[in-house]
């Protein structure tokens, strides 16, 4: 599947550039104020979690391919960190809950069927 943005809901293209940018606060406002956001380091809740992660995950994620799950989207991304002199991409999967036009969750798993399997809906 080739990515597109027509394909992948606008809210998360905006998270992706934020992202990207280092952009906390942009990060956040396409968030609810509820937002969770849990990876291989624990859980954490709130719009000013998400602006402290962004801010210092020095994180690059650039979407490659998008699955409609229910209650949200599962985006496949290619990561590098800035600590990685390598720049090696590795492949994640992020699980995406969408409340009233926001993200309201964002699970990352290490692979498709983790990420698929994993119940958005009852999460949002």
């Amino acid at each position: 599947m080739t990515l597109t943005t027509s394909t992948l809901d606008s809210v998360i293209v905006i998270w992706h550039v934020a992202v990207n940018n280092g952009d906390g606060a942009t990060a956040a406002a396409a968030c609810t104020d509820d937002v969770v956001v849990a990876g291989p380091k624990g859980e954490s809740t709130g719009r000013d979690e998400m602006v402290r992660w962004v801010e210092t995950a020095g994180v690059r994620l650039m979407p490659r391919d998008c699955y409609d799950v229910p209650g949200g989207i599962v985006v496949a991304q290619d990561a590098t960190w800035n600590s990685d002199t390598t720049n090696t991409p590795l492949t994640v999967y992020s699980a995406f809950g969408l409340r009233n036009g926001s993200i309201s969750s964002i699970h990352r798993f290490t692979s498709l069927e983790e990420a698929r399997a994993f119940p958005l809906a009852a999460a949002a």
